[in-house]
């Protein structure tokens, strides 16, 4: 038996398991910190990890960390974590703005060191690192540190504790997580990693061969900085931006696109700098003055769909290769991966659940385990792909009865044991809207029906009362639908038949999807971004909406995570309670009871 421990240390800090190619167990640190997007040593998802498969630290064959060289200050700082809007845009003036424009030298940690509203990491020694400015001789310095401080909390020897380039744990995660065998196209696209923020491999069984890669595609940055500009919290919101972008008309697009459109362009297999500017911030700042908000949203959409259209066509023609992964925080832009998909040139196209760094931890096993493989020459075939996402925690009956007389919920709320699918699907067909704690919770950033806020998909007004007293998020953003596997012709307009089991996709919506889905469609374009779900995946949920089904004739409902604005998707029974409490939530599911007010 080979037992892998990946973890991923910096933002979005997770931790996975893997046994005998098989992800087992797999969680992030925030749903039981409560830190949206925590940093730093994933303790609690390390310890979930371990319990879930009966193992203790002693028998891991294999610790290995994503990524060789992050700055440990931003993992001190908790940067992501903590960051208002105002700190990030503090960041700009008062450290960027000097380093990049003025040519002066700025101690980043002395500006966000003793601030009492952070949370700050307290897990690795990296004190004598923290002033500076930070190089790569610094990170070498942090990843050993890194490797002993995890040694020592473990309690096992340090050689069994490796770190791996941050895109090898992109990379082996978009093929050996997807269900693609053979040879394909394997792209990069994100912020930074070890070496690049772009790259393109030609991908088999064989293994990662890397073919070109590039620092100046900065597709990621922009979108962040445009977040930033509209007053939104960069590498958290930019699926807002991307909500908002279809409401844009055309006139202002157009006037807004024509600042985008020779930042970047393809030369080779690479996106690079076309007309580079001093600073990608105050450029955009300083040129879009006097622009409308949507219409540079929709502009900085339609330039991430252009480049990558254009780029991935480039690849493809230069490689023969028409089956793609793509994997990378990019990789999130839902609309962007439903262009790629549309374009001619492209037979099949696969993004992985939480295509960012949220993912490297499973990468990382991936990465490690076709390592061992390959050095003792045995098949890749006991790589298992990554066909399901349940992998976090689950609480039992007892534990849930425990919980209800603990906290005396019944003298607050109706509570109701032995609740049934059929009794579900009928609230939601009388219009009520429902949290659901129920079975393993899901991996990365989507709930798919076991921390899910659900609703009939027939009512736009669900939409209105899920934003305004549940979600308490901006009236713009979109819902979307968990559908039966059966039914997907109904309802999407999928003609290359790509799979979609983790919303990862965008598609056009059919007329019958207009009438069913039309709460869980979005407003101004209708497209869709569908949970495909086959009964295998999920009985339990599945057998939801087949009663749902049986009741209405709509084969699926509206699904949003369950969670208020600005916290970390509910753990279980705890915060789904404080969630019921602090919105208006008509009912919440716990396992097999169902609550009431």
């Amino acid at each position: 038996m080979r037992i892998i421990l990946g973890i991923q240390e910096a933002h979005d800090a997770s931790a996975a398991l893997m046994v005998d190619g098989e992800i087992v167990a797999a969680a992030q640190e925030e749903r039981f910190s409560g830190l949206k997007g925590d940093y730093g040593y994933p303790r609690q998802s390390i310890e979930f990890c371990l319990k879930q498969a009966d193992l203790g630290a002693s028998q891991i064959d294999e610790v290995v960390l994503a990524t060789n060289l992050w700055n440990p200050v931003l993992t001190k700082i908790k940067r992501n974590a903590n960051f208002k809007v105002s700190d990030w845009v503090a960041e700009q003036h008062k450290y960027w703005k000097p380093v990049l424009l003025e040519n002066r030298q700025v101690s980043y940690y002395d500006l966000f060191k003793d601030r009492p509203d952070f949370h700050y990491d307290d897990t690795y020694p990296f004190d004598r690192l923290l002033s500076g400015y930070m190089d790569k001789e610094g990170m070498r310095q942090a990843r050993e540190i890194r490797r002993t401080t995890v040694s020592m909390l473990l309690g096992i020897p340090l050689e069994r504790v490796k770190t791996i380039m941050h895109e090898d744990c992109h990379t082996f995660y978009a093929y050996f997580g997807s269900p693609m065998r053979g040879r394909v196209l394997a792209l990069t696209s994100e912020g930074i990693g070890d070496y690049s923020n772009g790259t393109v491999s030609e991908f088999s069984e064989e293994g990662r061969h890397e073919l070109a890669h590039t620092r100046e595609n900065h597709l990621g940055h922009i979108y962040q900085y445009i977040t930033l500009l509209l007053g939104m919290k960069p590498n958290e919101h930019e699926y807002k931006v991307m909500g908002l972008a279809p409401y844009a008309n055309k006139k202002e697009l157009d006037k807004s696109y024509q600042v985008f459109a020779r930042i970047q362009k393809v030369e080779g297999l690479n996106i690079v700098y076309d007309e580079k500017p001093p600073d990608l911030y105050f450029h955009f700042r300083d040129k879009l003055e006097g622009h409308r908000f949507d219409g540079i949203a929709g502009a900085v959409q339609k330039f991430v769909e252009v480049m990558l259209s254009e780029w991935i066509t480039a690849c493809v023609k230069a490689t023969g290769l028409n089956r793609i992964c793509f994997v990378g925080g990019v990789a999130q832009n839902i609309k962007a991966c439903k262009r790629i998909a549309e374009l001619d040139i492209v037979e099949d196209l696969y993004v992985c659940p939480a295509a960012g760094d949220t993912s490297v931890s499973i990468g990382a096993c991936y990465y490690a385990m076709w390592k061992y493989l390959h050095a003792h020459r045995l098949s890749c075939e006991a790589i298992r792909p990554l066909d399901k996402i349940y992998l976090g925690p689950e609480f039992s009956d007892r534990e849930v009865e425990a919980f209800l007389k603990r906290e005396n919920v019944a003298a607050k709320f109706k509570t109701i044991p032995g609740v049934t699918s059929e009794d579900i699907a009928r609230r939601l067909a009388d219009g009520q809207i429902l949290g659901r704690c129920a079975g393993r919770m899901e991996f990365g950033l989507r709930a798919l029906g076991n921390r899910s806020i659900l609703a009939d998909p027939r009512r736009p007004e669900a939409v209105r009362k899920i934003n305004a007293a549940i979600k308490f998020r901006d009236f713009w953003m979109p819902f979307t639908p968990s559908i039966l596997a059966e039914r997907t012709r109904d309802y999407i307009m999928n003609p290359k038949n790509l799979l979609s089991p983790f919303m990862t996709m965008a598609f056009d919506s059919t007329k019958l999807a207009q009438r069913d889905l039309i709460a869980a469609l979005h407003p101004a374009d209708l497209t869709v971004r569908p949970q495909i779900l086959q009964e295998e995946q999920n009985p339990e949920y599945y057998a939801i909406i087949k009663a749902f089904e049986r009741l209405t004739g709509v084969g699926g409902v509206l699904n949003t995570s369950f969670n208020l604005h600005g916290h970390p998707i509910v753990l279980g029974p705890k915060e789904a309670l404080y969630t019921f409490e602090n919105s208006e939530l008509d009912a919440l599911v716990l396992s097999n009871y169902i609550i009431s007010r």
